[in-house]
Parts: structure tokens; C-alpha cells; sequence
């Protein structure tokens, strides 16, 4: 489309100019950022203003504006360090505030150290391939792309703030591969290990918690911030809206949305054997019981309960319970679009992380391949029923 704006609300133009020697190049412009169409106000009549003074100009070979030669490009010199004291203070005021301080840690932390003195009107790929450079190493690619997405958010900012062009971040990249989508087969726990867990736990309190991950695929923040009347009786669901981060800040899940979860049956007798001492479902044993259980109490406890039954501890101990039953649904054949709402998942690309083949599947395959290249029909092969996911 020759008119078109963009989602950060800028209206540009595209278009092939005709210059009086009849040869033809494409042009672009954005009314309102710095330049030469910079007179003309950031909206739809703007775009086509711009686009019509391009086409006068090389067709003619004369300014439509003579006075513009004379204006002089102002170089950006506000640098990174400066402007991220307005990117903390303005940027994203309703977003979680475990997001908010994440950003913050990034920025002080990563950012600043390596680029906090480059101007803004400096800035270009050779600054991000040197934050890559320095703090790649050591760390994880999902780790490098949330500093990469702080980064490009900031450099975004900036453009919004019209203190520098959309253009000058083309053919800039904020992120790097990664193949961090293979994280969720690494780190699922086995269903069986799942029971010595519940078995070694004395606790009911963390029974029911490791089998709400499991079996309802809760995130330790949602575990945290389940309350009674979250809990439908009669229906026997769970109702899932909101999450407790680690500094105790209660707000919206991950996804922001809400979610509906049938009980299985061993999770409704866990959960019918606790007392309900207030609000929460996972209460605390001492103390204040207005405030949600602590993010280190329950990290603790379930390592305890790994130690005991003597289970390999996956690198996210609670949210390798998760995984395990995104991964039980996939085995069983339960459609991607459940298992993405079950999950609460934003994305669908974060479910199919779960769709992998594991290796009995794979012996499996092999297994009936043979027998239809000797002419063996292979048995019926039995399927768990999806409720009874462990």
C-alpha cells in the first residue's frame, strides 16, 4: 500500500517516482519526523501531501519548498544513560510490577554498563553486536533476548518521543536465535516421579500444590494465589485469573487472561483434606494469613519433597510439574487449542513446544512400521483418557 501507518501510530508513504529523463526509483517518506517532510502534520493528508511533494520534485528537479536545503540536521546527542531515566519513569505504567522492575534490573544492570554513554543519534547494529558480544557468554539465549527486548523497547521509545526516526533502527535485529522451544521436553517431570513426590510429601499443603501443577498446570504464582473462591464445588474447577510474583505483588496471570480447569480426581482429594484457614488454598501454617504463601517457603519445600523421593530435580523444580502435564495431553492426543487454553498460553508458538515425540512414541512408531512392512495389522494402541492426566 503506498499509504500506510504503522502500529507505533507514525503514517508514511511508498512510492515509485518519475523523474523527467523517464527513469523510475522507489521512495519512501514519513510525514512529521525529521526531515524534509518534516512540515507536514503525522496523519493520512500528511502521507499523501508527502507523497505528492516526492513526485513534484522529481519530476520537476526543483524543491517544492526551496527554503528546506537550508535546514540543518540536528544531531541527537541525549544519550542512552539520560533517556532511560523518561523510559523507566513513563514506559508501559500499567504493566505488571514484576515487569517493571525486571526492566529496571535490566537497564541498570546491562544496558547502562555497556552503551549507557552512546547518543541516541549514534546508535547502530554495531551496538547491539557488542552487548552481545559482552554478556552472550556465561548466559542463556532466552536471557540475551530479554535484554535485547528491553533495549529495543527503549530505542522505540525514542522514536515515539520523535527524538530520533523510525529509520534510524532499520535493519537493526533485537533478538538472536534460540532454541529455547526445546526447554519444555528437557524439563517435564515423569509422571511416575510425579506420585513419589506426592508420596514423600507430608505436608497436604504442598500435596495438593505439586498436584496442581500437574495435574492442572498451574504456575507457582497461580498455585500461590488460588483462593477458595476459586475453587467450584460443584462443578469441580478451577477458576485461574491471578498471580503472586516473588516480591509478593498479586496482579494478572502471565498471559493477562483467565481460565477454567476441571479437577482431577486426585487433585480434589488433595484439596478436600486441607483446612481452609482463610483466603488462600495454600495458607500460611503461622502468622500472617492475609498474605499469600512465600515464593522462597514454597521453592524450598518442594526441593525438600524432591530430596526425599529421591527425584531428579529439573532446573525449574515447580515448573517442571507444569510441563509434565502439558506433555501427558500431548502424548494422549488432546488438540493443541486445549492444551493452549488449559495452559493459559498467550501464544500458540509456546504450545507447541509441547508437541514433541518422546522416546517410547518413537519405539513405538518404529515398532508398527515393521510390522506393516510384514503385513501385521498392529494392535490397537490403548490411550489414557485425558482427565487422568498425571
Amino acid at each position: 500500500m503506498p499509504i500506510r501507518r504503522a502500529k507505533n501510530g507514525r503514517w508514511s508513504f511508498r512510492a515509485v517516482l518519475e523523474y523527467s529523463d523517464g527513469t523510475r526509483k522507489r521512495a519512501a517518506g514519513m510525514p512529521g519526523a525529521p526531515g524534509r517532510y518534516q512540515d507536514l502534520p503525522n496523519t493520512k493528508q500528511g502521507a499523501l501531501a508527502a507523497e505528492a511533494r516526492a513526485k513534484a520534485e522529481a519530476l520537476t528537479g526543483a524543491s517544492v519548498f526551496p527554503q528546506e536545503p537550508e535546514a540543518k540536521e540536528v544531531k541527537v546527542t541525549t544519550t542512552i544513560r539520560e533517556f532511560s531515566k523518561t523510559f523507566l519513569s513513563d514506559y508501559g505504567p500499567s504493566d505488571k510490577p514484576s515487569a517493571i522492575k525486571a526492566r529496571k534490573q535490566i537497564i541498570n544492570g546491562y544496558i547502562l554498563e555497556h552503551l549507557g554513554d552512546v547518543a541516541l543519534g549514534d546508535f547502530r547494529k554495531k551496538h547491539v553486536y557488542l552487548l552481545e558480544k559482552k554478556l552472550l557468554p556465561g548466559r542463556s539465549r532466552k536471557t540475551m533476548n530479554n535484554i535485547l527486548a528491553v533495549l529495543s523497547s527503549l530505542m522505540k521509545y525514542a522514536v515515539a518521543e520523535r527524538l530520533i526516526s523510525e529509520g534510524d533502527l532499520k535493519d537493526i535485529k533485537f533478538k538472536i536465535k534460540s532454541d529455547d522451544n526445546r526447554s519444555a521436553q528437557k524439563e517435564a517431570v515423569e509422571a511416575s516421579d510425579v506420585v513419589k513426590l506426592v508420596e514423600a510429601t507430608e505436608d497436604p499443603r504442598y500435596r495438593a500444590a505439586i498436584l496442581l501443577a500437574a495435574d492442572a498446570g498451574l504456575r507457582i504464582g497461580e498455585i500461590r494465589a488460588l483462593e477458595w473462591g476459586e475453587v467450584n464445588e460443584v462443578q469441580r474447577e478451577l477458576s485461574i485469573s491471578q498471580s503472586v510474583d516473588r516480591s509478593g505483588n498479586l496482579g494478572p496471570t502471565k498471559s493477562w487472561g483467565s481460565r477454567v480447569i476441571p479437577i482431577s480426581s486426585r487433585l480434589w482429594d488433595a484439596l478436600s483434606n486441607l483446612e481452609r484457614s482463610g483466603r488462600w488454598v495454600l495458607s500460611r501454617s503461622r502468622g500472617d494469613t492475609k498474605k499469600p504463601l512465600g515464593y522462597e517457603t514454597t521453592r524450598q519445600a518442594i526441593l525438600a519433597s524432591y530430596e526425599s523421593a529421591k527425584v531428579k530435580v529439573p532446573p525449574k523444580p515447580w515448573h517442571g510439574l507444569r510441563h509434565c502435564f502439558g506433555t501427558t495431553l500431548s502424548a494422549n492426543g488432546v488438540p493443541v487449542a486445549d492444551i493452549k487454553e488449559l495452559m493459559g498460553h498467550e501464544s500458540i508458538e509456546t504450545t507447541l513446544g509441547y508437541m514433541h515425540t518422546n522416546r517410547a512414541a518413537k519405539r513405538d512408531a518404529i515398532s508398527r512400521l515393521a510390522l506393516a512392512l510384514d503385513g501385521i495389522k498392529a494392535p490397537e494402541k490403548e490411550k489414557t483418557p485425558a482427565n487422568s492426566v498425571s
